[in-house]
């Protein structure tokens, strides 16, 4: 097993869908566990109504925060648990303890709502950016001195070249930051910086890349998890994660039991595969009756 462990806290599961409880509490997709395994990264999942948050915190090298349903940005247990291992992050940096984290797509978007500080669940606009709408990175001056594309572009700057010119960034989001508004907001320009922007299907500006000032921390609003063109993303993070020394065991009774399902239904066409997780034993606990649940069939262009 990796050395290197990374904490992703699970979105939760709509209840006013028949798969709740019966096929879990949470979820991950399976796409950004599979991303993070071909770097060599152990995938620890963490219940969002989770109260353990140091316990968590401290066997763990990094935090990754996935992308997920929107019904998820108005989870308030969901919410607290991400500002909560942001803020046990920061202070953990701040005490030379290197921790880093990485969001993506909506992970990215909580990342952004906590930075701002007014815990402003209205704090993002809408743009016409889903359903697989491919993008080549418009990377911002200031962005090639960034930590994440000065690597690209030292270990692999074909691939940086590729990002810049190719339509190869997938976009599935409603929801986002216009670099204007990222820029009006002072915590938030504080905390992060603009390393790239893309336009929606209608012109509209969008922030689709962010890297923290002072601390370890990235944000996508694309989804490199879905193409191992992208692979060099998840190779740099597990950079990241080996300089954080983290070395407590994570006991094997402490992981959450899970099952993997087809997910298409669920999730609108957007997922193949997803993890189920059951944080706590229930009555409604039944892997026989998610079996028989009708979870839908793949599509070429699902997660």
């Amino acid at each position: 097993m990796s050395t290197l462990k990374v904490g992703i806290i699970t979105v939760p599961l709509s209840p006013g869908k028949k798969y709740y409880q019966v096929c879990g509490d949470g979820y991950i997709a399976s796409s950004h566990i599979n991303w993070l395994k071909r770097s060599g990264i152990t995938i620890i999942a963490i219940p969002y109504d989770t109260k353990r948050y140091k316990w968590y915190f401290n066997r763990i090298n990094g935090i990754y925060l996935p992308s997920g349903g929107v019904f998820a940005s108005n989870s308030e247990e969901y919410y607290k648990c991400c500002k909560k291992f942001i803020q046990l992050a920061i202070q953990a940096n701040n005490d030379n303890d290197y921790f880093p984290i990485w969001g993506g797509c909506m992970g990215m978007q909580q990342m952004m709502i906590i930075a701002d500080g007014r815990d402003d669940m209205n704090f993002l606009d809408k743009f016409d950016s889903f359903n697989n709408l491919m993008l080549p990175l418009e990377i911002e001056k200031e962005g090639m001195n960034s930590r994440l594309i000065k690597y690209i572009k030292e270990n692999n700057p074909k691939k940086l070249e590729d990002f810049m010119k190719k339509d190869i960034t997938l976009n599935n989001h409603m929801m986002g930051v216009s670099p204007s508004k990222f820029k009006k907001c002072k915590q938030l320009s504080l905390l992060y910086r603009i390393v790239s922007w893309n336009y929606d299907r209608n012109g509209k500006k969008f922030v689709s890349t962010i890297e923290a000032n002072k601390y370890p921390f990235y944000g996508v609003q694309w989804h490199p998890e879905r193409s191992k063109h992208a692979d060099i993303f998840s190779q740099f993070f597990a950079c990241e994660l080996k300089k954080n020394k983290h070395n407590k065991k994570f006991p094997l009774d402490d992981k959450l039991e899970y099952k993997n399902v087809n997910c298409m239904t669920y999730s609108g066409g957007i997922y193949n595969k997803c993890n189920f997780y059951w944080h706590k034993k229930t009555s409604a606990h039944n892997k026989n009756l998610c079996n028989v649940l009708n979870l839908g069939k793949p599509e070429n262009n699902s997660v």
